[in-house]
């Protein structure tokens, strides 16, 4: 009968047995390769909710237009006439 321990035996694996080969540099590999999996879904996630609001052009604002045909009125580029057409042409 043999009573000596064979101190390489890990449980019922035999001696020495790794899964990858590399041991705990194997597991760093997986584990790091994990987290930037993860992260790489919390980003495409938060890129997808915002995405709708951020895509959409805003047109631009009647009132800046105005702005610039008052001051293009009050250097005298324009005539009264003009910046009547432009004001109407607004809907102001």
């Amino acid at each position: 009968m043999h009573l000596i321990h064979d101190r390489g035996n890990f449980g019922n694996f035999g001696p020495g047995y790794s899964y990858g080969g590399w041991g705990l540099a194997d597991d760093l590999l997986w584990a790091l390769l994990l987290l930037g999996l993860l992260t790489l879904v919390v980003v495409l996630v938060v890129r997808l909710l915002r995405s709708p609001a951020s895509s959409t052009p805003t047109p631009p604002s009647t009132d800046r237009a105005l702005e610039i045909a008052r001051e293009r009125f009050a250097k005298g580029e324009i005539s009264p006439d003009e910046f009547e057409a432009i004001r109407k042409a607004l809907g102001r």
